[in-house]
């Protein structure tokens, strides 16, 4: 027994070594070339999210997505305070989830090798495999620096050399290119929209006539899981009164569906089809909606090899 938890306590020690290890080596002494922006302190873990917690919508993402380790660096930029957090994650999905909670539909984006870079004031941040940065000013929200995209872009680099998970699940690819506002792609670990329990998915933000209107894709690990959990959604969204159309969204495919309109007139839809559940919020009409049902099973079917391991088929 004494030597299991031993060997269970090293595990430990070398799991946060090596997440606050590795990413202490990108909190430099300054962020900037001239040596202005100066490294006050660093933290980890339980003390950096402290220091996140302070604002809203980093505690947040970090509450939802729970990286296994965290490093804060915090800076003084000629008396403008700069908080910059580092983390890895338990997936790609994870960190892009952190990312693009910060980011989404962001005002300026940048490819960079394997993952990208945004700004959306306030926050600097970018992702690549399961590891993900971020910074922001807490003292001067409207603080951009140059320097941010320039050691942003050298933090990539060096997460490039020590990712190891490959890059983030299909199920982004669902999602029409369609109205689909730019850059608005998130992914959501677990959240209740609309009255729907919203779990592992992808999303985007669409202009539909004259509705903005959201779709989100989600993956689960059966076809049995999916429909379990879509008949628990139903049964939900039965309980708080939605008056359910159900139809047959596609002849021929094995899939289910309800439709129900909100109180502005929208048209919202849930869909189970295998082992993804589509749920598409407001619509300006059914047929809008059905409409975008058939563009996602188009992608599906350009995806197939990849949705559907031949051992699955």
């Amino acid at each position: 027994m004494n030597k299991i938890c031993l060997l269970t306590s090293l595990l430990i020690i070398i799991l946060l070594t090596s997440c606050s290890g590795q990413l202490d080596r990108l909190l430099p002494k300054s962020l900037d070339e001239k040596g202005e922006a100066k490294l006050v302190r660093t933290s980890h873990d339980e003390q950096a999210m402290a220091i996140f917690n302070k604002d809203a919508n980093v505690r947040d993402a970090l509450t939802e997505f729970k990286p296994v380790g965290v490093s804060a660096g915090e800076y003084n930029y000629g008396g403008i305070f700069i908080n910059m957090g580092l983390a890895r994650c338990q997936s790609a999905d994870d960190a892009y989830g952190i990312y693009s909670a910060l980011t989404a539909m962001p005002r300026e984006r940048w490819e960079f090798k394997r993952g990208e870079i945004s700004y959306r004031s306030p926050y600097f941040a970018g992702y690549t495999g399961e590891y993900v940065f971020w910074i922001y000013s807490p003292t001067n929200p409207m603080t951009y620096a140059a320097f941010y995209r320039r050691h942003g872009e050298r933090i990539l680099a060096e997460f490039e050399k020590t990712r190891t998970k490959p890059g983030c699940s299909y199920h982004w690819k669902i999602l029409p290119m369609e109205n689909r506002y730019a850059d608005s792609i998130v992914y959501i670990k677990s959240r209740n929209i609309g009255n729907v329990d919203i779990t592992n998915a992808y999303a985007a933000t669409y202009q539909v006539r004259t509705n903005i209107a959201h779709i989100y894709v989600q993956k689960f690990g059966s076809d049995k899981e999916a429909g379990s959990r879509y008949s628990s959604q139903v049964a939900d969204l039965k309980s708080s009164r939605k008056s359910l159309d159900m139809f047959i969204p596609m002849a021929g495919a094995p899939a289910r569906a309800c439709r129900w309109q909100e109180p502005g007139g929208s048209t919202s839809i849930l869909l189970h089809y295998r082992w993804l559940i589509l749920f598409l919020q407001d619509m300006p009409s059914k047929d809008a909606g059905t409409n975008f049902i058939r563009i996602m099973f188009n992608n599906m079917l350009k995806i197939r090899n990849e949705a559907m391991p031949s051992k699955v088929r």
